[in-house]
């Protein structure tokens, strides 16, 4: 029976049927056609412009295929040059007869049976191809694709593409065994001009490392790019290794989960500074470990051209398997729902990666002033002993002030002078106590200093002295030889053959220092240690310079002050501020200071501290000015 309706619901079923046909009337409803199937292709190959790029796309086919082994070969076939890439992987849609899996390729172009994929199924496979046109790049490398394909039980065929043509042609491959294998090979023929100089084998092999990095360091597939087109010495073979980001890696942990997408995966380093900044990559955007984006430069339709992700001192790759890029160059993001969950992730991440550059950049600095400290240390080393005068301790308690004249040994007159020094820093021209009877025969050679210490790629002298049974030295000549053992440097015998110049070498090594001394038909024979250190230590304990307390005190006009017998500098001085990021500038600054210091506790004179400050001060203002002015007159 018909469904009975009360008269009050008719009246709203009549109106709603006519106020559908009012917004109906007049409409057309279809499906979209294209009116030139192969102009679309055409349109569609020559979105990939770049020929390494479409290089990468056949190499990444062979990788979704499951390569273990993958060839790139460049060379010359009948006179025309050729590019081909053969690999072990599963084939080209192995479940099929090869007639039909090439037919199938031919006939749906813009559809890929990757597609159906689920995303975790991408991302555990780590698939990049999606959307069935990466064929097609073949047309900014060359003027016709071969595809040939062997499997197991089945005889190898190919299938031709032509750049200009839109039939195809399918056909058994001639001229091969028919074994019992499985790879496919994809051959390009007649490559372009203008492509040829990107195909050279090195700039294949560099590309492809970079731009495939990640999914050769989780394949662990073997690459290889083979020119045998190369002219002259250039290398034949090149193996594909994805270069290792170099620096102090930043960030723990290195996922990010999104919510409903696969996590992101964060590998940062700290690119260093100086040159080895210069040569490092970018932080680029990886796609399931395919680059996407070389700089977060050419983020800004996410908001991600900011730093710290555009910060020149990291390099290293962000990784995120869910994102869409551009199906024809394969370059940038869609800024789909996916490129969003990836903008609020790295920006959840962001103050961990601030905190991390914050901390390197006050290691940097603390770092930097120990060098400055170490270097200025030596640069001091022996100042107190060669100007006995002066001493970083007050007057009054100073011992080269009280002292006076030291005592002078029986046989020596007090003169009040410190003794003459020698570059060793020893004392060898004191007089002698005279002597009732003249010297002996030779009895004894003695070395000094002993033993022998001296700096890594520093110089110390050392001298000989033949004696007689008393310990007195010989009058008549003696002749010496010298021997140097171990890996601690080159021995120079001075012009006084009884002393030598010990250059030591570039790392810390023990040895010895022989001589052999002859006077009047004898001999004698003596031996000292080498050793060659870091750094020597201090001979006094007020040798060199203290090291200095950094006071950060932004608002006080002091630059340096000693306090309880401690040096400090003031780090928040605008001066010193200024001099970060020059060393150089600072090493002589934190000098200057040191000079003032020293003067002003030796002196013991208050007038002077206003006058050093402003020669500080004046130092200081012309030290930063010239060097800017050189810096520009350089550029």
């Amino acid at each position: 029976m018909a469904e009975q309706l009360d008269p009050g619901e008719r009246r709203p079923r009549k109106a709603e049927v006519r106020r559908r046909r009012r917004e109906t009337e007049g409409v057309t409803r279809g499906r979209l056609k294209v009116h030139d199937p192969f102009e679309l292709i055409r349109w569609l190959a020559l979105s990939q412009p770049d020929p390494r790029k479409a290089l990468a796309e056949l190499v990444q086919n062979s990788l979704d295929a499951g390569a273990r082994s993958v060839r790139v070969l460049r060379q010359r076939k009948r006179g025309t040059p050729c590019l081909s890439i053969w690999d072990d992987g599963e084939g080209v849609i192995p479940e099929l007869d090869r007639p039909e899996a090439l037919k199938y390729i031919a006939t749906h172009i813009g559809h890929s049976r990757k597609r159906t994929l689920t995303p975790q199924e991408r991302l555990e496979l780590m698939t990049q191809g999606q959307y069935g046109i990466g064929l097609l790049g073949f047309w900014s490398l060359g003027e016709m694709l071969e595809i040939r394909s062997s499997m197991p039980g089945q005889r190898a065929h190919r299938l031709l593409l032509y750049r200009d043509r839109p039939d195809y042609r399918i056909e058994p491959l001639r001229g091969r065994l028919p074994l019992d294998e499985r790879w496919t090979e994809v051959v390009v023929v007649g490559l372009h001009q203008e492509a040829m100089p990107a195909l050279l084998g090195r700039r294949a092999a560099a590309y492809l490392a970079s731009e495939l990095r990640g999914q050769l360091l989780e394949r662990g597939v073997r690459l290889v790019v083979e020119d045998r087109m190369a002219r002259g010495p250039a290398q034949k073979v090149i193996p594909v290794r994805p270069r290792r980001f170099l620096g102090e890696r930043l960030l723990e942990p290195t996922r990010v989960e999104v919510p409903g997408h696969p996590p992101v995966r964060l590998e940062i380093y700290l690119a260093g500074e100086g040159d080895d900044q210069a040569e490092a990559e970018p932080l680029s955007l990886y796609a399931a470990g395919t680059l996407v984006a070389e700089s977060f430069d050419e983020l800004g339709s996410l908001g991600l051209d900011r730093r710290p992700w555009t910060d020149r001192r990291l390099t290293g790759m962000v990784d995120f398997p869910a994102l869409q890029v551009a199906p024809g160059s394969r370059r940038g993001v869609v800024p789909d729902a996916a490129a969003g969950a990836l903008a609020r992730a790295l920006e959840a991440a962001e103050p961990a990666l601030r905190e991390a550059l914050a901390d390197y950049e006050q290691r940097r600095a603390e770092e930097l002033d120990r060098a400055l400290i170490k270097n200025l240390q030596r640069a001091f080393r022996g100042f107190y002993r060669q100007r006995p005068r002066y001493s970083l301790l007050p007057v009054e308690s100073g011992r080269d002030r009280e002292a006076g004249p030291e005592a002078a040994p029986p046989g020596q007159v007090a003169t009040g002078e410190p003794p003459a020094e020698d570059e060793d820093g020893f004392d060898h021209d004191s007089p002698q106590v005279a002597e009732l009877f003249p010297p002996g025969l030779l009895a004894e050679v003695r070395l000094t200093p002993a033993p022998l210490k001296v700096e890594c790629g520093g110089e110390r002298s050392a001298r000989a002295r033949a004696v007689d049974a008393g310990g007195r030295p010989l009058e008549e000549p003696v002749t010496y030889r010298w021997r140097l053992d171990g890996p601690v440097g080159r021995l120079k015998v001075r012009a006084d053959p009884s002393r030598v110049l010990l250059t030591a070498g570039d790392q810390p090594a023990s040895g010895s220092l022989g001589v052999l001394a002859q006077a009047g038909g004898h001999e004698a024979r003596t031996e000292i240690a080498v050793e060659v250190v870091d750094e020597l230590p201090s001979g006094r304990s007020d040798e060199g310079i203290p090291e200095p307390e950094l006071v950060d005190l932004p608002g006080a006009s002091w630059r340096s002050r000693i306090v309880d017998g401690r040096w400090q500098v003031n780090a928040g001085h605008r001066e010193y501020r200024t001099l970060a990021d020059r060393p150089a500038l600072k090493l002589r600054y934190l000098a200057m200071l040191f000079a003032k210091e020293v003067v002003l506790r030796s002196s013991q004179d208050p007038r002077l501290e206003l006058p050093l400050e402003q020669l500080v001060e004046v130092a200081a203002y012309a030290d930063r000015h010239l060097s800017r002015g050189g810096r520009r007159s350089k550029g």
